[in-house]
């Protein structure tokens, strides 16, 4: 199945304001350094985890046959299910499976439209993901480095519940 992103999240997990207070900066001398970190761990946690934090829409497309699960989690919202680009296909959605799974009659190439996240402001995304973002943006801010290829053990042990193993 081929993943595709339709927009951008709606909110990073964590603000640059409460960034900064993490940090226990005064001035805006590193803002820009702070916002790049802030987006770039946000991508690489949501890979390492699986899930998505602010919600976005999303899409996936490829050759089913009977079922397709989704990539992302959690799902809020599927907007359309298409099999061979017919509209009116019946499919059912099993959006508390972790991950979300869509069951079509038949085979044939299936177009999902969906939205994932976990809501539309940071207070929406659960606090220990929260919390890991601050410790991978203060690791960055201390280092000068971007995004770890391991994830440190503290960011795992915060993480281990939400992560999709599929």
């Amino acid at each position: 199945m081929e993943t595709f992103t339709i927009s951008d999240p709606v909110c990073e997990p964590i603000l640059l304001a409460d960034t900064k207070t993490f940090l226990r900066l005064d001035t805006d001398d590193h803002d820009s350094f702070l916002k790049y970190a802030i987006a770039e761990h946000r991508d690489a946690l949501e890979k390492h985890l699986g899930i998505v934090m602010g919600n976005r829409h999303c899409g996936v497309e490829g050759y089913v046959d009977g079922e397709a699960r989704l990539p992302h989690w959690p799902i809020s919202q599927v907007e359309s299910v298409k099999v061979d680009l017919e509209p009116d296909t019946a499919a059912t959605i099993d959006m508390g499976a972790r991950p979300c799974t869509i069951s079509v009659k038949g085979t044939g190439v299936v177009t999902v439209r969906y939205t994932a996240g976990y809501g539309t402001c940071p207070s929406d995304i659960p606090a220990p993901l929260r919390q890991a973002m601050l410790l991978l943006v203060a690791r960055a801010y201390e280092r000068r480095c971007s995004a770890p290829a391991v994830m440190p053990l503290m960011v795992d042990a915060l993480t281990m519940p939400y992560r999709v193993v599929s």
